[in-house]
């Protein structure tokens, strides 16, 4: 709850009212797989963070094995980055600002491209039945598994 007429007054945190808050969101931070896909059907713009404990360590590693270049189910099924994604050593407060401030501007270049994307990766997907969609495009994506 952030009111522009009084930036120091407190957030407010919310539970278990994921939807009616992404209805009345400007842009949100997300951190769920799964969530990150509901936030863009919803047409909220969003950065996805995730928090790891020894970032830089965690980010070689990523880089190493990983063999997906995303991990939002956004930025997957879009095969692009469509939402920024802030991982490891790059989940830093200041990169929150940069990348989240853009998407509060109604505006914004940043904004508008972003509920584009939206727009497609909607209609890739589609309404009904989204989940077993993205479910079969995933298993197309991913590599088949090594085999031991």
């Amino acid at each position: 709850n952030y009111n522009r007429q009084h930036p120091d007054r407190p957030a407010t945190v919310v539970f278990g009212q994921t939807y009616a808050l992404l209805d009345h969101a400007r842009a949100a931070l997300v951190t769920s797989g799964t969530a990150t896909l509901e936030t863009a059907l919803m047409r909220v713009p969003q950065v996805v963070c995730y928090y790891m404990k020894h970032g830089r360590l965690v980010a070689f590693a990523r880089r190493l094995i990983l063999r997906v270049p995303y991990v939002s189910l956004v930025n997957l099924i879009s095969d692009g980055e469509v939402v920024p994604e802030l991982v490891a050593d790059g989940m830093t407060a200041g990169n929150i600002r940069r990348y989240l401030r853009p998407l509060l501007d109604e505006d914004s270049a940043e904004r508008q491209a972003m509920l584009v994307a939206y727009d497609a990766l909607t209609a890739a997907v589609g309404n009904a039945g989204v989940s077993t969609r993205a479910a079969d495009i995933m298993l197309r994506l991913l590599p088949p598994p090594l085999s031991s």
